[in-house]
């Protein structure tokens, strides 16, 4: 397989800001490194907040010429967009996999068919949308909300930045787009998919830097209608907070802390490997994985034995290989935070298997074996918070009542998993889980883009994919005649 490193040009570089098609380079550099080689792959620049007052005024503009178009006419431009996306998507996939590490499969898998298939998602849910309603003797219009402030994650970056500009373009909005720092690179080339589409260029604008400056200014300003954001719950808060200086809808999709509700009807052998896989996708950097495993108790020994089997098949490595299940983690920082959570899990509670200690590939400092434990009381660390990595911890349930009550009792409430012998059982289950989605035996999040994502108490508020996540950028407005 060609490696991303000679794929890649050796230093790769993303202005301040590209407002409707015009480059801003001022601003303070931001080094990016590639967490596998170690190396400063380019930079990125600090857009200051005037910077995005510019940016937000081109999308004001580009707002009232593409709230015009026909959605007929919108709803085909995202098809080409995923008609391009296709085309580039492996040299996309490869700049994701130099800018945080994601292995290769996986990112052509989460980053290049998973958006293009959002992109055709979208599409069709504008134009079955239902722009006009008549209700009471009222006709409800379904309106362009404006300027759409999208700020982006670096876990899955391209799916994010596509899911979010995707229902806004559809939706008829201009977009601000605030990419991860750690991942500038992919969103100038998302872009250029969509203006290579026949998008005007002040609809989809991009400033670049950190979320206390760039963020919170485009948070904040007054000519944004709607923020978006994707991101920890901290971040979420602040973003909230900005927002509401100017009254400023917000659509937060926050942490996750999923559980993998498995039923005793289950088959362990086979059901196990893939709530591990589950816990440990993007080694463990996704907001909806699977990171605690709830189990029968009389099935311990089965239960346990099928886990560390199936840590057994991981392979921890070059990102660009295709043999590498998992890459390293997306920075330094990240690495020393998941190290600390492993070090706590292990000294409180019992290891089933792998160890959570930083392993030594190559020259980088950000890979970590996974780590699985159990014994931990309800109120601990490794069991309540978000790690962001691949540490797994199992609980143990005498019945299914049980189950349910240990998978509500979180702080979070994304996603969650349930399996079992019997659909009806599962689904049953699922209808009692206080999430905003269910995956029942197996089915995945990216094989659904028209379901509506997002979650409830501190994974946040608002939807993204499908119809209701188009809604989320629209106004509704009452005609009485």
């Amino acid at each position: 397989m060609t490696s991303v490193r000679s794929a890649l040009p050796s230093s790769l570089g993303s202005p301040a800001a590209l407002i409707d098609g015009r480059v801003v380079e001022a601003g303070d550099e931001i080094p990016v490194r590639n967490p596998f080689s170690d190396n400063v792959i380019g930079v990125t620049h600090q857009a200051t907040a005037e910077t995005v007052d510019e940016a937000v005024i081109a999308a004001r503009s580009g707002f009232r010429a593409w709230s015009a178009v026909d959605v007929t006419d919108r709803a085909a431009l995202l098809r080409r967009t995923a008609e391009l996306l296709e085309e580039r998507g492996p040299s996309i996939a490869d700049t994701v996999t130099a800018e945080m590490g994601m292995p290769t499969t996986l990112a052509v898998a989460t980053q290049q068919v998973m958006p293009a298939a959002v992109l055709r998602s979208m599409s069709a849910a504008a134009e079955r949308f239902p722009w006009r309603e008549q209700i009471d003797g009222a006709t409800l219009q379904r309106v362009s909300a404006g300027v759409v402030a999208a700020i982006t994650p670096w876990n899955m970056p391209v799916h994010q930045i596509v899911a979010k500009v995707a229902a806004a373009l559809a939706a008829g909005c201009s977009v601000v787009l605030k990419p991860a720092e750690a991942t500038p690179f992919d969103a100038a080339l998302i872009r250029q998919c969509f203006v290579d589409a026949g998008l005007p260029p002040a609809a989809f604008n991009i400033v670049n830097g950190t979320g206390p400056v760039t963020g919170t200014a485009l948070a904040g300003h007054p000519g944004v209608a709607h923020v978006s954001f994707t991101g920890s719950v901290g971040a979420g808060k602040s973003v909230a907070a900005a927002a509401a200086g100017s009254l400023t809808r917000t659509t937060l999709e926050l942490g996750g802390k999923s559980p993998a509700v498995v039923l005793p009807d289950a088959d362990f052998e086979r059901v196990l490997p893939r709530v591990l896989a589950s816990g440990l996708v993007n080694t463990g950097q996704a907001c909806n994985a699977t990171t605690r495993i709830l189990a029968p108790r009389a099935a311990t020994f089965t239960v346990e034995a099928a886990l560390a089997q199936a840590l057994s098949g991981i392979v921890v490595g070059d990102p660009t290989e295709s043999s590498t299940t998992h890459g390293p983690l997306a920075s330094r920082r990240q690495t020393e935070r998941v190290l600390e959570h492993a070090a706590l899990a292990r000294a409180t509670g019992r290891v089933v298997a792998g160890t959570g200690e930083q392993l030594s590939i190559g020259g980088s400092r950000c890979f970590v074996e996974p780590l699985i434990v159990t014994d931990l009381g309800p109120d601990s660390r490794t069991v309540r918070e978000e790690i962001f990595g691949p540490v797994l911890v199992v609980q143990y349930y005498d019945s299914v009542a049980e189950a349910i009550e240990l998978a509500n009792d979180c702080d979070y409430g994304l996603s969650a998993e349930v399996w079992s012998a019997s659909s009806q059982h599962a689904t049953e289950v699922a209808g009692l889980l206080d999430v905003g989605q269910v995956k029942v035996n197996g089915v995945k999040t990216r094989e659904r883009p028209g379901v509506p994502f997002g979650g409830v108490k501190n994974s946040g508020y608002g939807r993204e994919l499908g119809a209701t996540g188009l809604a989320e950028f629209t106004e509704i407005k009452a005609v009485m005649a």
